[in-house]
């Protein structure tokens, strides 16, 4: 091969790389131009000039989480708003272990689910949410976290406020309890963080709607009524966030309500 041949070769490689670089390079400049919009937080509502007015179901679906179980219902007992306003309901969902008892013995109402063909959190919360809506008082929303979860003690408070300004779904700021621990955790940290500045808290300043992500969520019932759960694959959550969008409405942001 001679030397027109080689450099003929390198600037079609260089071409081809080019090509397959420039998707990268287009989201990279979207999420920077996203990011800009989120640089300064705004002055938000502060969410004790809404009186607790809300009634919640805090809804825990677990399977085989015995040994965490325990310790999100300790930590949800101890939200910073008035105990007769929200339930906590762990389902105990297919599970071989204790799980159900340590849940009651934390204090929450559980309820056991069997079932060796809907297996997974979409078809546990798809199975819970008819009975709730069947217990008086009734629930204004539903909250949705995972069992391995610890809740900022403002969570009800920031919820019940959106709930006032007539946000009918909404999502919570994630964040990591162990950031140090390792660099696996430093990593989904840094995941965590740059979703929720660079992503969510700009789109919510936008005026677009914000995206899911499967633990500290909060749901009006009346959605839930009207549009159904529906949401079983595995990413439940993205599966919901497309069906609330597609129904005109937006997920919100609470950029101040943090689930670790």
């Amino acid at each position: 091969m001679d030397a027109l041949d080689a450099r003929t070769l390198r600037a079609v490689f260089s071409f081809v790389l080019t090509l397959f670089q420039l998707p990268a390079m287009g989201i990279f400049v979207y999420f920077i131009t996203l990011s800009a919009f989120a640089w300064v937080r705004r002055k938000e509502p502060d969410a004790a000039h809404f009186l607790p007015q809300h009634r919640f179901a805090l809804v825990v679906p677990s399977h085989n989480e015995q040994l965490v179980i325990g310790k999100i219902v300790e930590n949800l007992k101890a939200l910073d708003y008035p105990a007769d306003l929200y339930d906590i309901v762990v389902i105990a969902d297919n599970c071989t272990d204790a799980t159900a008892q340590a849940a009651r013995e934390a204090g929450a109402l559980v309820l056991e689910r069997f079932d060796a063909i809907r297996k997974g959190k979409g078809y546990a919360l798809e199975w819970v949410f008819p009975q709730l809506f069947q217990r008086t008082p009734a629930y204004d929303a539903v909250c949705i976290f995972d069992s391995d979860n610890l809740v900022s003690p403002n969570f009800l408070k920031e919820m019940n406020k959106h709930l006032c300004l007539g946000h009918k779904v909404v999502q919570g700021y994630l964040d990591s309890k162990n950031p140090l621990d390792t660099w696996i955790s430093a990593n989904n940290s840094i995941a965590f963080w740059i979703g929720n500045r660079m992503y969510q808290l700009p789109r919510s300043y936008l005026g677009l709607s914000n995206v899911l992500g499967g633990t500290g969520m909060m749901i009006a019932s009346d959605v839930l009524k009207s549009i159904g759960w529906g949401a079983t694959c595995l990413t439940e959550d993205l599966e919901f966030t497309v069906k609330v969008v597609l129904q005109g409405m937006k997920v919100h942001w609470a950029h101040d309500a943090v689930i670790y």
